[in-house]
């Protein structure tokens, strides 16, 4: 997927309609067909899909909150979901 912003039609059909079911950004990239097989390649997918998401949020589509893994490294992450509108 080239260019500067990510398709916001293609993140929103990827995107759960719950809370409990929300999806983290490399599940969402890994779900929209995103290479990242190289480190690059996965920075350059997050910080586009993150900049799209950020937007979403904004603009009400899309809620996160943050979260802890619970099993292996215990870091965090943000867990995104669509809002009924």
């Amino acid at each position: 997927m080239g260019g500067y912003a990510m398709n916001q039609d293609a993140i929103l059909a990827v995107l759960p309609d719950s809370r409990d079911n929300a999806k983290s950004l490399k599940e969402i990239a890994q779900a929209l067909g995103l290479e990242l097989n190289s480190y690059m390649d996965r920075i350059r997918a997050k910080r586009r899909l993150s900049s799209s998401l950020r937007s979403l949020a904004k603009w009400g589509w899309v809620a996160s909150d943050r979260r802890q893994r619970e099993e292996g490294h215990k870091f965090w992450y943000n867990a995104y979901w669509k809002i009924e509108r």
